[in-house]
């Protein structure tokens, strides 16, 4: 799966979401993330900008939580935040860690939000409040292959216009990185 993605720091939260729902897109489900990624075992993620994480997530609306390992490949091209995106559901968090621990990565600091979900047909919208970050949304389309990801990203960018914000507006760093480099945004 290609995860087609962009990325954008957002000053008015209210005027976003309110954007979202008068262009059709359906409130979701609001979700408490804690992302732990990690390096090292001899690939450097970081250095390869590709992603190897451990996802904790809390369902503020129905009182559930659920855990996964995502790895996500280097971005595929150089306007956006696209990958290859492979996901699998953990039954256990910390089993998860320990393993990756026994085979040699290391954890990196945790990535904390809250994030809004909203939905409209193929595409997602999140609403992230990014602890000692701020405020963003990221728009998402999923596709099968690359073929579909430059007709999924003009639809992104089509969105971003609606919403009164350009592509040059986004940014490609992803929050852990913003974090390791602006710890104190």
């Amino acid at each position: 799966m290609i995860e087609v993605e962009v990325k954008l720091p957002i000053h008015r939260r209210r005027t976003i979401e309110k954007g979202l729902l008068a262009l059709g897109f359906k409130p979701g489900f609001l979700i408490r993330e804690s992302d732990l990624y990690f390096n090292g075992g001899g690939h450097d993620f970081m250095r390869s900008d590709e992603a190897l994480r451990i996802r904790e997530s809390e369902n503020l609306s129905t009182a559930s939580s659920s855990a996964f390992l995502t790895y996500k490949g280097p971005k595929l091209d150089a306007v956006s935040s696209t990958r290859k995106e492979l996901e699998t559901k953990l039954e256990n968090a910390d089993a998860g860690r320990q393993i990756l621990s026994a085979l040699g990565y290391q954890s990196l600091a945790p990535v904390e939000k809250l994030r809004q979900y909203y939905h409209r047909e193929d595409m997602t919208a999140c609403v992230d409040q990014v602890e000692h970050l701020g405020s963003f949304l990221e728009l998402e389309i999923l596709v099968e292959d690359e073929s579909q990801r430059e007709h999924a990203l003009k639809k992104i960018e089509a969105l971003l216009l609606d919403l009164d914000c350009r592509m040059e507006d986004t940014t490609r760093y992803s929050y852990l990185f913003m974090l390791q480099h602006h710890p104190t945004c």
